[in-house]
């Protein structure tokens, strides 16, 4: 079987392309738009290096698991449209004898102002969305709308693990060595995604690939508190819990003052969001569905994370 995996330079793309590499019948296309040698000793993996903002070859595969994409919550409408909406649409045209695609797309479609548990009936335009959020779920239009026989749409939520190059080094800037800075009270619930979590829906989805379009929320089997898990990472290393609370009136200031005078965000709106808000996803489809344990966990991982 031969698979093509976008955003292999990447921490979640490398991650799937390692795994599935472990598989001698798998034979693998990783493409990334940075150069990277660390596919090099894996004999059925070739790297392409390509920007699909940018360009793309016509390319043949059996699944593409497309996992490219900008996550950036600084970056502009325009950046976000380009490198995830426009990339998307050149990939999808690009391939030759697809018979499944799995997307991986972002919880970031749903609006959790309202702090209620969200369900894969629940991500719909909204204005109270990010640019990210909303380049996600246009992407997914794109995906839908295809001629893909197989297609599958995973939805996690703030996937971490070995190799994380944007979610862990944000949360551990927060912890110094007599306080953790706090947004707001930290007393929040949390959906987070342990990678190998991730690899377990995208393994299920290609072994199922059922001919329709299939829909997933993927999370760890367990709800997280904010509070307590940016305590256990800041006890593991410094050995404290101690907690030093920022008002959010006075970040939402910051970053009301930071747009006015159009400064580059030292904290974003979605940031703050991510800090303040319970987000929480069900995932009660995906593992009635497609069989989804999602058994890492956030703690078991912290060693690792440190």
């Amino acid at each position: 079987m031969k698979i093509l995996v976008t955003g292999a330079s990447g921490f979640i793309g490398g991650y799937v392309v390692k795994e599935f590499a472990r598989n001698s019948l798998y034979s693998i296309i990783a493409t990334g738009r940075s150069f990277t040698s660390e596919f090099d000793t894996l004999s059925n993996v070739s790297y392409l290096q390509a920007d699909l903002a940018q360009h793309f070859p016509e390319t043949s595969c059996d699944v593409c698991i497309h996992c490219a994409g900008l996550a950036d919550d600084r970056a502009t409408s325009q950046e976000l449209e380009r490198n995830n909406v426009e990339a998307t649409n050149r990939l999808l045209h690009s391939l030759k004898n697809c018979k499944s695609f799995i997307y991986i797309s972002s919880s970031s479609v749903y609006d959790f102002e309202d702090e209620q548990v969200k369900t894969e009936d629940d991500a719909t335009l909204n204005s109270s969305l990010s640019l990210y959020g909303l380049s996600k779920l246009k992407s997914e239009d794109l995906v839908r709308n295809s001629n893909i026989p197989s297609i599958y749409i995973l939805r996690p939520r703030a996937v971490y693990g070995p190799g994380d190059r944007v979610l862990m080094p944000r949360i551990l800037k927060l912890i110094r060595k007599n306080k953790v800075i706090a947004l707001g009270s930290f007393q929040v619930q949390t959906s987070l995604t342990h990678v190998h979590n991730l690899y377990e829906a995208i393994e299920k989805s290609l072994i199922q690939s059922a001919n329709n379009i299939q829909l997933f929320n993927i999370a760890d089997d367990c709800v997280y508190n904010l509070y307590e898990v940016i305590g256990k990472l800041a006890y593991h290393k410094f050995g404290h819990k101690n907690f030093f609370h920022i008002p959010v009136w006075f970040i939402q200031l910051i970053i009301s003052a930071q747009s006015v005078l159009n400064l580059r965000a030292a904290v974003s709106r979605q940031s703050l969001n991510y800090m303040t808000q319970n987000s929480v996803l069900s995932i009660s489809k995906a593992k009635q569905d497609l069989q989804y344990k999602g058994s890492y966990t956030f703690y078991e991982s912290i060693p690792q994370l440190v």
